[in-house]
């Protein structure tokens, strides 16, 4: 694997940059996400838009205004994340396949273990991640694998009723009022569908036993 800090990693790193740069459009939202890219990527500890914004500031006199720029590209520039998904996955799986052909698909979830009420999606509710019902956000994935490798290409958040049936908490977090309950199963349909639209190479599905059904509603 090459490392980002050598002469190879680093034109790696530029030449993906520039293609999920083409799928933004802009200059301005290529330049704000290579920034928030890097910032990610970087050693800072905090990894929020705040202390990345000061970390890429050298004048610390226009730290807020960097601040401000990243937090318009994050909240409220008009890009499309399926766009920017759909190239990052297509760079990842370049790379996979030249070694090795997909065998399978995997559909899994991940809990995201958090401490406060405002993160979109939070409650009690259940995650392998810590084997047990834990205060965290659920996502359910899709991994393209190979013999020997691996990579996850796409991702959707769990909602729950708790967030959906409340319109307060929709308007503030920005969910998107058409946007519908989905099962965990069903949102692994959602990927699924995706990656075949996408022409992602095929290979078997290999999903846990609660993938096998989607009964009734939870809350």
């Amino acid at each position: 694997m090459t490392k980002l800090d050598t002469p190879a990693g680093e034109q790696r790193l530029e030449r993906y940059l520039d293609r999920i740069g083409k799928a933004l459009g802009r200059d301005d939202r290529r330049a704000s996400f290579a920034m928030y890219a890097l910032g990610i990527l970087g050693d800072g500890e905090r990894k929020s838009v705040e202390p990345i914004a000061a970390r890429a500031c050298a004048d610390p006199a226009r730290t807020d205004a960097v601040h401000q720029r990243l937090l318009h590209f994050m909240v409220d520039s008009r890009w499309s994340d399926r766009d920017v998904r759909r190239e990052a996955a297509s760079y990842a799986l370049e790379a996979l396949t030249a070694r090795e052909s997909v065998e399978t698909w995997i559909i899994d979830d991940t809990g995201f273990l958090k401490q406060g009420t405002h993160s979109v999606g939070v409650q009690r509710q259940y995650t392998g991640s810590a084997g047990k019902i834990a205060n965290c956000q659920v996502g359910a994935s899709l991994t393209i694998a190979t013999r020997t490798e691996q990579v996850p290409i796409d991702f959707a958040l769990y909602l729950p009723t708790s967030w959906l049936d409340d319109d307060k908490r929709r308007e503030e977090a920005r969910i998107p009022w058409d946007l519908q309950f989905a099962t965990k199963p069903e949102l692994a349909l959602q990927l699924i569908r995706r990656a075949l639209d996408d022409h992602v190479p095929p290979g078997i599905i290999l999903a846990d036993a609660a993938y096998g059904a989607s009964g009734s509603r939870p809350r």
